[in-house]
């Protein structure tokens, strides 16, 4: 839901808007989005995605963090809040104590599909993060019970399906041991 306001606001006030409530927003191009919440189905498949990327992470000793759904990203014209994503502790060092906003391209974001947003999440988010630079995008899509990996490739996503008992090849994390199975299993 789009948010209306007298005039269009900016992006610092955006960062400092207030309404009142719990609601969370997008800020896109001066008008406020209002961001559905989570269902616990959604919750746990975060969580699930969240730990086993930071053990993974943390087997690896690989400089990254992850973030579940607090980390904006900016594309200089609007922001969108992936459900989980993975950035560089460099990243994260250089936020400091402001905004959770990345201005650069993270390493990694993952989506879980929304009945009540299936194009967002499969079509809009797939053309922003692409122009953004993000080189790894994941769609886990229990409806079709796909989890399907997208890599960035001159500019335009590459995609890779795959199903129930697939092994799912990542190059963020290359030495990765995940099926779409296992994440079934886990909630």
């Amino acid at each position: 839901m789009t948010v209306t306001t007298a005039r269009k606001m900016t992006f610092e006030e955006y960062l400092t808007y207030d309404d009142g409530t719990d609601k969370l927003y997008e800020f896109n191009d001066g008008e406020l989005v209002e961001v559905t919440p989570a269902t616990v189905f959604h919750n746990d498949l975060m969580m699930f995605f969240a730990f086993f990327l930071q053990s993974e992470i943390n087997r690896s000793q690989h400089p990254y963090c992850v973030r579940v759904n607090s980390t904006e990203i900016f594309n200089g014209k609007r922001t969108r809040r992936p459900d989980v994503l993975v950035m560089t502790l460099a990243q994260k060092k250089s936020l400091g104590n402001q905004p959770d906003i990345l201005r650069d391209p993270c390493l990694l974001v993952i989506e879980i599909v929304s009945p009540t947003c299936r194009t967002v999440d499969t079509i809009e988010k797939r053309e922003e993060y692409a122009q953004f630079g993000i080189p790894e995008y994941w769609i886990i899509d229990f409806l079709l019970g796909t989890f399907t990996v997208l890599n960035l490739v001159n500019g335009v996503y590459i995609e890779k399906v795959y199903r129930e008992s697939d092994l799912i090849i990542s190059n963020v994390f290359p030495e990765i041991s995940l099926m779409m199975r296992q994440v079934l299993e886990s909630i």
